[in-house]
């Protein structure tokens, strides 16, 4: 008898988690982007980045599967990567068909937060401290284009380098000596700063 109660009970909390995710709203705007293989959403303050659903799916060009990478709470932004099928076009109308309550639809991949928002959401620096070889790893979670500055402890422009349309940079820091810079990304409406130490 208990047996019985105890797969009464895990069944219970599965269409409990279903349910759950199920009432998970439409988000505020979506974007294809890193060449059609991201889909970025921007959702509403109120939902937490654990309720974003894990997948969701596409059905334009024959329909697509998306993944889910990143959530950033402090940004309202969550990242999923095409997983499998054919992604809608860049820069079109799509509709966005599971993994929320209702089938959402977007047109012109407008996403209603600001550049220093997605820039600050999806950038990882490393290693940082850098401490072996002379090589500093820029990685977003989308195709980025943006002006590369690193500036000493003065405020001098130590180095100067650009990201055009990729998802990742190597910036050679072989011309620096050790100590404390601060690494600037700025597109044409937006800026954001980050402190880099190099030990080499």
């Amino acid at each position: 008898m208990k047996k019985n109660y105890y797969y009464l009970f895990m069944l219970l909390v599965f269409l409990s988690a279903n349910l759950i995710q199920a009432q998970v709203p439409c988000p505020d705007a979506a974007i294809i982007n890193g060449g059609g293989n991201k889909l970025t959403v921007s959702y509403d303050t109120s939902i937490d980045c654990p309720n974003m659903p894990n997948t969701v799916t596409t059905s334009e060009n024959g329909g697509a599967t998306w993944t889910l990478s990143n959530c950033s709470a402090s940004n309202d932004t969550a990242f999923y990567n095409l997983t499998s099928g054919t992604a809608p076009g860049v820069g079109g109308t799509f509709n966005i068909d599971s993994g929320f309550d209702s089938s959402c639809s977007y047109t012109d991949s407008v996403l209603p937060i600001s550049d220093f928002e997605l820039l600050n959401a999806s950038l990882s620096v490393y290693p940082n401290p850098l401490t072996k070889n002379n090589i500093l790893n820029l990685k977003f979670t989308f195709s980025t284009s943006a002006k590369i500055s690193v500036y000493n402890v003065t405020g001098k422009l130590a180095l100067v380098d650009e990201i055009n349309n990729a998802e990742n940079k190597e910036l050679d820091t072989s011309k620096l000596t050790n100590g404390v810079y601060m690494l600037k990304i700025s597109t044409d409406n937006a800026s954001i700063t980050r402190k880099v130490i190099i030990m080499k």
